[in-house]
């Protein structure tokens, strides 16, 4: 009956400390991404904050009462089994016993006094022991093993071809023994050996809550780039600093306020806790950028008839990552015999991209739409508006051509690509390899949570976390196409391409590699090495020797000659800055079906990506006159070509600014012909 009563008692104070975390909520909310008055927000901001004060207030004062008139009615003693202070006793000088009771006093003081300054450590009950220690485990692995890896995978459902409830399972089985295992071990000590190790899981935890809300600022992204750790000095020094100091001040605090510090530390891990569990909670509910949410089938990017080419007609393109014409130029410099398998080719040297990141490019490749003056603003709507409405894949689908697109970064479209393709569709359910999901998701979260000297250890890429997670499957109508030239250069080989019916007319390919993006893991025999064992021209001729395997493929199968063949790339040289200081040029090179078997040809007319839909209607026997000019039929004169730059603020966290239009009026590899045209658009967040 008495633990009954206790247990309902510490359930009217959770019920309380719940209500006082939703409040503290208010303070701790994310911004929204959407236009709002200053000045209205300002009033705003003051009024909940006056709302919230005294809401806190009035719930402090009712949490009192409500808690003395149920310990009245459950009869529970609060003072029961404390120390408390004996009653105070007037000694008369005319007491006979005055000496001895001055005397017993006297002692009692000195050892009070003996007590006060030399704090002996608690000797707490196992019990008690574990309680404390479940729940500075659960702070800890629930910050790092839970919330990290969870918000990592649901903010980036733009890069990642899987979704949260892909991996949910593993990670809570695994919090759940890292919590059950810490929490045992910890029990186990005893006295000032407890008091430290629960300072210490303690302060690991908030050190890690307090990193990521206040020290992460610039970290790098994932994208596989090199990353010059010795610029930041000053932030690798300051997060240093603050976890040396909140696990020290722990450590201390407990080791002289035993009880007290283990009271206060608890709340805030309960705290801390709740409001991380109720963020969680809401980012997990909302709809990702391709409109799924958690435990939703999605559309992804398959293999599914990548292997298959056509008897009748072939268009293929190969999209090798920031594959820049002068990388070309070094390859063919470096190598004379990297183009000797493509006969027949074009090779257009004066070539002009329409957009950079990948993931603007890939879109207006894929749709042949680009920005335009009427536009107010550059959106991820408007992408997906790109994607949605008619465009180059309507048009390739009804001059009766089977469209597979093969690539990555392609979110905003999967929706519409669902449709219009036979390779983008969703996959039966799977959870990822246990072991390999917790080791990739906690390098992540460790490098996302630990201070900045140790993130170094812990830095991955995107890639790195698809390949480990998704399910490998022989059949490829099921398996997921993943960014990752050498394991598609054994795919190549070890399955070989295939005569295989599509299209009623043949079959449009476009395929995504990574080219020459970084980062460097493949040599120039497209074999995957250590990123220290190859270099970024070695990587740039193997992706040019799987291109050149699969042409000599076709060439076995006797469908070369019938086939259109495009190589290209998403954008040139990719770097982020303020403004263009040096041209970029994605190499574009061009065979049409029926092309003479002749060594590559070097044009310099002035043509690039804006005429690529065109020539790709032509190969597959559409109009090409309604989709611009053929690079085929461009003359050899004066044009001016437009380019548009992503422009950032010049800071560490890559914020996009805007799309600045850029002209060209002559060969794009002279920076003198390059001008800004005044044109630009507003990036806005959707």
């Amino acid at each position: 009956m008495r633990l009954a009563r206790r247990v309902l008692l510490a359930g009217v104070d959770l019920l309380f400390g719940t209500a006082m975390v939703a409040l503290a909520l208010v303070a701790t909310t994310e911004p929204a991404w959407g236009y709002v008055d200053p000045s209205v927000m300002t009033y705003t901001i003051q009024a909940l904050a006056g709302v919230a004060v005294a809401l806190s207030a009035l719930l402090g004062v009712v949490w009192r009462r409500v808690r003395s008139v149920l310990l009245r009615v459950l009869r529970i003693d609060e003072n029961a089994d404390k120390v408390v202070e004996p009653a105070v006793r007037e000694v008369a000088a005319s007491d006979p016993r005055r000496e001895e009771l001055l005397a017993e006093a006297g002692r009692h003081a000195a050892r009070d006094a003996t007590s006060l300054g030399h704090p002996r450590p608690q000797r707490l009950a196992w019990k008690a022991r574990l309680v404390f220690s479940l729940v500075a485990s659960v702070l800890l692995v629930f910050t790092v093993g839970v919330v990290a890896p969870l918000e990592i995978v649901a903010g980036s459902s733009s890069s990642l071809f899987f979704g949260v409830g892909n991996v949910a399972g593993p990670v809570a089985v695994f919090a759940v023994c890292c919590v059950i295992g810490l929490s045992l071990l910890m029990s186990l000590l005893r006295g000032r050996a407890f008091d430290v190790a629960f300072a210490v899981v303690v302060a690991l935890g908030i050190s890690s809550y307090v990193q990521v809300m206040l020290l992460n600022g610039g970290l790098p992204p994932a994208d596989g780039n090199v990353v010059d750790w010795s610029a930041y000095t000053k932030a690798t020094l300051v997060s240093g600093l603050a976890w040396v100091a909140i696990v020290a001040l722990c450590v201390l605090v407990s080791l002289r306020k035993s009880l007290a510090f283990k009271g206060a530390a608890s709340f805030a891990a309960v705290t801390l806790v709740a409001a991380q569990g109720i963020g969680l909670g809401m980012l997990l509910s909302q709809p990702a950028a391709d409109g799924s949410t958690m435990g939703s089938s999605k559309p992804y990017v398959t293999m599914q008839g990548m292997m298959d080419v056509s008897e009748k007609s072939n268009v293929i393109v190969f999209v090798l990552d920031t594959f820049d014409t002068r990388y070309l130029d070094e390859a063919f410099a470096e190598d004379p015999g990297a183009l000797d398998q493509m006969e027949g080719f074009t090779y257009y040297r004066n070539s002009v991209g329409r957009m950079i990141p990948t993931r603007y490019a890939m879109a207006g490749l894929l749709t042949g739409r680009s920005l335009s003056p009427d536009d107010k603003a550059f959106s991820n709507t408007l992408i997906r508006s790109w994607y949605a409405e008619d465009n180059l894949l309507d048009e390739a689908g009804r001059l009766g051509y089977s469209v597979g697109v093969y690539g990555s970064d392609l979110t905003n479209g999967m929706t519409a690509l669902s449709q219009k393709t036979v390779n983008v569709h969703s996959i039966p359910d799977f959870t990822g390899n246990f072991w390999d999901t917790i080791a990739i998701l906690g390098r992540c979260s460790l490098y996302r949570d630990l201070p900045w000297v140790l993130k170094p250890g812990f830095w991955f890429y995107t890639d790195e976390i698809n390949d480990a997670i998704m399910p490998s499957d022989d059949n490829l109508d099921n398996k997921p196409w993943l960014l990752d030239d050498a394991e598609y250069y054994q795919e190549l080989r070890a399955r070989g391409l295939v005569v295989e019916d599509g299209g009623q007319s043949g079959d449009l390919h476009v395929i995504h590699m990574t080219g020459a993006h970084y980062p460097f893991t493949m040599d120039e025999n497209a074999e995957r090495v250590g990123e220290d064992q190859t270099s970024p021209e070695q990587q740039r001729r193997g992706s040019l020797k799987i291109v050149s395997e699969y042409l000599r493929q076709l060439k076995e199968l006797g469908v070369y000659d019938q086939s259109t063949i495009v190589i290209t790339a998403d954008h040139g040289e990719w770097y982020l800055t303020d403004e263009i200081d040096h041209v970029t040029s994605p190499i574009l090179l061009v065979k049409p079906a029926g092309a003479p078997r002749a060594p590559v040809q070097v044009s310099e007319v002035p043509t690039g990506h804006a005429d690529l839909s065109a020539t790709l209607v032509g190969a597959m026997g559409g109009d090409p006159s309604t989709w611009g000019t053929p690079v085929y039929d461009v003359p050899d004169e004066p044009r001016t070509r437009y380019y548009n730059a992503t422009s950032v603020l010049v800071d560490q966290n890559y914020t996009y600014d805007s799309i600045r239009r850029w002209e060209i009026t002559g060969d794009v590899l002279d920076w003198s012909n390059w001008h800004e045209t005044g044109v630009t658009w507003p990036i806005v967040s959707d």
